[in-house]
C-alpha cells in the first residue's frame, strides 16, 4: 500500500532545529542523521504498524544510531508525522 506522509509544523520544526544542532558540530553528521532518518521513514512507510502504539495512538520509529524517535500516527492512506524528538525530551 502507498501512503501519503504528512509532516506536521512541529515535525518540520524539529528536524530543522536537530539540522542546525548537527551543523554547528558537524555538517557531516547532520548528512548522516538525514540519511539514517530516510531509511527509518522507509520501515514506516512500508510497515506502519511494525512499531508499537506508546500513547494516544501515536507510534514511534526509533532511529538506530541516533538518540531520536520518529512519532507518527497511521490514518487511513496517510501516515502523519507529529514530532522526531530525542529520547530525552518529553512534549505534551
Amino acid at each position: 500500500m502507498t501512503y501519503e506522509l504528512i509532516f506536521r509544523v512541529e515535525a518540520e520544526k524539529d528536524l530543522e532545529d536537530i539540522q542546525d544542532y548537527y551543523n554547528k558540530i558537524l555538517p557531516a553528521i547532520t548528512d548522516k542523521f538525514f540519511m539514517e532518518f530516510f531509511e527509518t521513514m522507509k520501515f514506516v512507510e512500508n510497515s506502519p504498524q511494525l512499531f508499537q502504539v506508546r500513547y494516544r495512538g501515536i507510534r514511534i520509529a526509533p532511529l538506530y544510531r541516533f538518540p531520536y524517535g520518529i512519532h507518527y500516527k497511521e490514518s487511513g492512506k496517510k501516515i502523519i508525522i507529529y514530532r522526531v524528538l530525542h529520547t530525552k525530551r518529553y512534549f505534551k
